[in-house]
């Protein structure tokens, strides 16, 4: 390369001659190809790998403290999702059956549910199950997946945004064996 040959190509790099697109512009064009040629590649790094861990529930029966429906009773089911680690949340992870014309629901069901090995919460949340309208919230609780690793039994509490209680549900959550499905 000669001193002319960076010269030209300063000009051209400023837009001079014609720039990029005019007659000397392949000067610009063949450096480039020979810097790609000369840069060595650079490996990404791998994908961490997130394994799915297999729980348990059992969900008994629950408590509805003020009632959703103009009949004075509710139609309540339970949901849980987990709360991913960039806090958005996952898709349903296990939805209850609906309980209707009740301010004391029993649900005595099991079911299965697969969280992340990277997710460290789970939302629970209450709602009113509503044919014509829309679903009425009724409370949400969050359950700490650190408590779940030798099982957890509890009487949730469920909070709508007051310190007062909306609803109550008991549930035990068991994370299922590796190689038990």
């Amino acid at each position: 390369m000669s001193i002319y040959e960076d010269i030209m190509r300063a000009q051209v790099k400023q837009g001079n001659m014609g720039g990029r697109n005019g007659p000397l512009g392949y000067l610009l064009r063949d450096n480039k190809k020979k810097e790609k040629a000369s840069k060595p590649k650079v490996q990404k790094p791998a994908k961490a790998v997130v394994t799915k861990n297999p729980f348990t529930i059992k969900l008994e029966e629950g408590t509805i403290t003020n009632p959703t429906d103009s009949n004075g009773l509710s139609d309540p089911y339970l949901i849980i999702m987990a709360i991913k680690p960039d806090n958005s949340l996952s898709k349903v992870l296990f939805k209850s059956t609906v309980c209707k014309k009740t301010l004391t629901p029993v649900w005595n069901e099991s079911g299965e549910f697969f969280v992340n090995d990277n997710v460290s919460t789970l939302m629970v949340e209450l709602w009113d199950h509503d044919v014509l309208s829309k679903n009425d919230f009724i409370g949400r609780t969050i359950i700490s997946m650190y408590s779940l690793v030798a099982g957890y039994t509890d009487n949730l509490k469920f909070y709508n945004g007051s310190e007062n209680v909306e609803g109550t549900a008991k549930l035990t959550i068991t994370k299922k064996e590796q190689g038990r499905f």
